[in-house]
């Protein structure tokens, strides 16, 4: 089961962390994989900080989920430290991406096209699941 879940750990941390890399260097390229909202269609605001101030942060935080699945996988002691970490990470940037949606949408703000919003709220839904799994499975290793 651990090799399932560090799959997973692998393969959602990866798609956010080259996903937010992606939006901050060549947004270009985001909106053409369907990464991110053209500018114009969303709230500036909103582009500046999900491109600039939590984007930056995410490419310097997010990898150590994936990272803690590797180590999972390869049973290396160390996996709990990055799951406990990582996690904390992947329950906090989801929780600011669906919020800030839902805070911009009731105020009547540009957050994009309806299909992009439903798939902000699933991958967020995604890491949050992730993130808790992932706590839960490093509380049990670590025996707190």
């Amino acid at each position: 089961m651990d090799t399932i879940i560090g799959i997973f750990a692998i393969v959602l941390g990866l798609i956010c962390w080259i996903g937010q890399s992606l939006v901050v260097f060549s947004p270009s390229t985001a909106v053409k994989l369907g990464l991110c909202e053209p500018e114009e269609d969303i709230e500036q605001g909103m582009w500046l900080f999900e491109r600039f101030s939590q984007g930056v942060v995410d490419i310097l935080l997010t990898w150590m989920l994936p990272l803690a699945g590797v180590l999972m996988i390869l049973e290396h002691k160390t996996w709990p430290i990055f799951a406990l970490v990582g996690g904390g990470v992947y329950l906090y940037f989801p929780g600011v991406f669906i919020i800030t949606r839902i805070v911009f949408k009731k105020r009547g703000l540009k957050i994009g096209s309806r299909s992009a919003e439903l798939s902000a709220y699933a991958f967020g839904s995604l890491w949050i699941l992730l993130a808790l799994v992932m706590i839960y499975k490093a509380i049990v290793e670590l025996k707190i």
